[in-house]
């Protein structure tokens, strides 16, 4: 296949690995694996499954959510995020879809999913009813969107966490949707006293996958994300797995592995990458946040943020 795709160049890799015929992990460095986080009792951390790009029915997706089945035996969760691209390749068309059901609530089922999801909208989402997503929240115990974007706030023991979601599909608009939600956002994190401060959008502000980063959503996100000292930004987009280090402070997890899969690369921010498809498990306690990294038969990675102390921010190390 290499051989043949050489002479078309870049390009020709590219549409290859769009199309699925070639998944590869390029530049891989060596790294810790770290230790697989302890579950503690109910009400003493934050436990949270995090996924995105769910919205096609393939087998790896089957995988993937038998996969977070057999976590979530385990590890208790209290709440998922669902970082958009909910519904491929054009959203739904009503609050009536019929979807709804075969993308969201049969696929996660209640018995084994008896948690809150909070969705963001995705690029594949904006293509059909954005409302009827939101408003599908006033009809399901468990879809939580109750705007195009929304803070949530939890308790972790002792600590508090506040997650901010956002619709970054706006932000390319340069317009005054784009203004709107960026003075929300400045608002909300101001105004913020949680322990754990993350911000969750379909959009990664760093990537090294086959998608390019959005430059308006680094542009407009990557500044506030430094200025207002968020732990962590999680999104989807890209169809793999990542850990990157922004170098201001905050981390950026890529978690849109959930059923389809691209290539990635290791860059320089990378501090892991792997293009399989699985999930992202984030835990937060009073010591500190944790992000580990699933495919759909083993863990692959854990990283430790410690939580802050007055003085200088603490480094990110690995479990």
């Amino acid at each position: 296949m290499t051989a043949l795709l050489s002479p078309l160049g870049y390009l020709g890799y590219r549409v290859a690995a769009h199309n699925q015929w070639i998944i590869v992990t390029r530049n891989a460095r060596s790294f810790d694996q770290g230790t697989e986080p302890k579950v503690f009792p109910a009400q003493s951390q934050l436990s949270m499954l995090v996924v995105g790009d769910t919205g096609k029915d393939t087998q790896r997706r089957a995988e993937v959510v038998e996969a977070m089945r057999r976590h979530s035996r385990w590890s208790r969760p209290d709440a998922a995020m669902i970082l958009g691209d909910n519904f491929y390749e054009r959203g739904v068309e009503s609050v009536d879809d019929p979807r709804f059901d075969s993308d969201f609530e049969s696929l996660f089922d209640r018995k084994s999913f008896d948690i809150p999801f909070y969705a963001c909208l995705g690029n594949h989402d904006v293509g059909g009813d954005t409302d009827a997503q939101v408003q599908y929240t006033k009809r399901s115990q468990r879809w939580k969107m109750p705007s195009r974007y929304f803070k949530t706030s939890h308790r972790a023991g002792g600590a508090t966490v506040d997650i901010f979601v956002l619709d970054t599909n706006t932000l390319d608009l340069d317009d005054d949707a784009t203004d709107q939600q960026l003075k929300w956002l400045r608002a909300e994190l101001a105004a913020s006293q949680a322990d754990y401060k993350i911000v969750a959008g379909h959009h990664p502000a760093i990537s090294g996958g086959q998608h390019e980063v959005t430059p308006s959503v680094a542009k407009h996100l990557s500044p506030i994300f430094s200025e207002f000292n968020i732990d962590v930004y999680l999104s989807g987009h890209d169809h793999d797995l990542q850990l990157l280090d922004s170098g201001e402070g905050w981390l950026q997890v890529v978690s849109g592995a959930g059923s389809k899969l691209r290539s990635t690369s290791w860059i320089d921010e990378t501090r892991f990458a792997e293009a399989t498809a699985g999930f992202c498990w984030l835990v937060a306690n009073e010591s500190e946040l944790s992000l580990s990294f699933y495919s759909s038969t083993q863990r692959l990675c854990t990283y430790i943020v410690p939580a802050k102390v007055p003085g200088p921010m603490l480094a990110i190390a690995n479990a």
